[in-house]
């Protein structure tokens, strides 16, 4: 009996486990059945999207004057337009650089607008220039008022270094200057031995120099020639009245100038008075034999021989 028991026993546990069997295929098959319907049922996802190209910095232009090739021979009479004291607006820089000669552009440091407009001006074709202040005779109270107004003044009492620390800070201020003239400085300017440091630095940097001429009594030619250095100097201030018959006038004598001895070299300043002479001038001045030229061009001629410098 025990025998016949553990026999039935036996045969009970066989279809248990088949069914057990088929009830997991059969759970696998409907779950398989029910991930493919919903997957079916599901939006398709977005592609991913190759990630962006990072955007290329456009690399900072150099600071040093694009090279440009040695101009040919200047033939016949020529002038050199220079206008001063930009960098207080940024309206000058724009106006002047949109005058279609070389005129040359200098620029006051520390001003709201100084580099700035060296950069503007040198996109536009033109020279820059840096206009250092320096030291004029007025008492010396009077001098602390413009030092406030006007930083950056090369003064009588300062050592050689501080000179050159000062002018190179101030060539920092201002990229692209290929020379430099003097804001004021009617005292600084006599003072031969404070001169001397001046020009040694600047040609030292492939800089030249143009005298404002705001004395009579400048010792920067003669410090130049007892160097062996070039400078140029001003022979004409254009705007000394605002008055735009006045600033053609001067433009007039210019041009009277530069056919007597070569070349001539005026000074002005950001007045729409000066801009509208200077338009209407130009090429009056150029129809009658007068070539308008970069002073860059005429400190060229004079190193070349074809011209003196500081006349």
């Amino acid at each position: 009996m025990a025998s016949r028991r553990r026999t039935k026993r036996g045969r009970g546990k066989t279809p248990s486990l088949f069914y057990l069997a088929l009830s997991f295929l059969a759970g696998a098959a409907l779950a398989s059945l029910l991930f493919f319907l919903i997957s079916e049922k599901r939006p398709p996802s977005k592609p991913v999207s190759a990630p962006a190209p990072k955007e290329e910095v456009p690399a900072v232009p150099s600071e040093k004057p694009l090279f440009r090739p040695p101009p040919p021979v200047i033939k016949g009479p020529c002038v050199a337009i220079i206008i001063d004291d930009i960098g207080y607006r940024r309206s000058d820089v724009v106006r002047f650089a949109s005058i279609p000669y070389p005129i040359a552009l200098s620029i006051i440091p520390f001003t709201p607008f100084d580099t700035y407009s060296a950069r503007y001006a040198h996109s536009k074709g033109k020279d820059v220039m840096l206009h250092v202040p320096m030291q004029p005779n007025h008492t010396s109270e009077a001098i602390e008022r413009l030092e406030r107004r006007t930083k950056g003044m090369l003064l009588e009492r300062m050592s050689s270094t501080q000179i050159v620390e000062l002018l190179r800070r101030e060539l920092a201020r201002v990229p692209y200057a290929v020379a430099v003239n003097n804001h004021m400085g009617s005292r600084f300017t006599q003072n031969t031995e404070k001169v001397a440091v001046v020009l040694r630095f600047l040609y030292g940097h492939s800089l030249f120099f143009v005298d404002s001429v705001t004395t009579p009594h400048s010792a920067v030619c003669r410090v130049a020639k007892d160097s062996g250095l070039v400078a140029l100097k001003r022979d004409v201030f254009l705007d000394n009245s605002k008055s735009v018959n006045y600033i053609k006038r001067q433009l007039e004598e210019l041009g009277r100038i530069a056919l007597k001895k070569g070349y001539a070299i005026a000074i002005g300043h950001p007045h729409v008075s000066t801009y509208r002479a200077l338009v209407e001038m130009l090429p009056r001045l150029e129809s009658e034999g007068v070539k308008v030229v970069s002073v860059k061009d005429i400190y060229r001629a004079v190193l070349e021989g074809e011209y003196e410098g500081c006349l």
